[in-house]
């Protein structure tokens, strides 16, 4: 039988402190904060959108605290933990449906956390690659998983151990 080991379990849990999301905790936010930029709502400690709240919120905007949540911080610093590089013929002979993919991945996402957003798509049309960048390391991921599911091909995840980015390749 192992015995456990207080020591590996605390090494553990500063890598995994170590690889928190700064940006997260960088500012303590006050309940009903309200983003500039994107209008998401910091209410009972998480980011949420909800329309009906911040209609509610605008009947008084003198009252509402302003501020710029975590995603668009990291937008504004081009901050990225995800990459994700998709290639080949086949990408171009159905761009358009694999960017309506990704922008619907994108939007059920945003939908859940309101913190994982596309920094920037870049296409290159000569060589024959899309390059999506993300605030957050899962949705990168995520749009790996439903580009393979939906198209095949090959997909490659790589992970970095000294800080959040993940990197998704895919080709066909």
């Amino acid at each position: 039988m192992k015995k456990w080991d207080a020591t590996k379990a605390k090494v553990k849990k500063q890598q995994a402190d170590d690889l928190m999301d700064s940006y997260l905790n960088a500012i303590e936010y006050k309940d009903m904060s309200v983003c500039s930029k994107c209008r998401s709502i910091y209410h009972d400690k998480r980011w949420a959108e909800d329309k009906k709240l911040y209609d509610l919120l605008m009947k008084n905007p003198e009252k509402v605290i302003f501020t710029v949540c975590p995603a668009c911080r990291k937008i504004e610093t081009k901050y990225m933990e995800g990459v994700v590089e998709l290639k080949g013929n086949f990408l171009f002979e159905h761009k358009d449906e694999i960017i309506s993919l990704i922008k619907n991945t994108v939007e059920k996402a945003d939908y859940i956390d309101p913190l994982e957003k596309i920094e920037n798509i870049n296409i290159d049309e000569k060589n024959k690659t899309i390059e999506i960048i993300t605030t957050d390391d899962k949705l990168a991921q995520r749009i790996g998983r439903n580009i393979e599911k939906a198209y095949k091909g090959n997909v490659e995840y790589h992970f970095s151990k000294e800080d959040r980015l993940t990197r998704v390749y895919w080709k066909r």
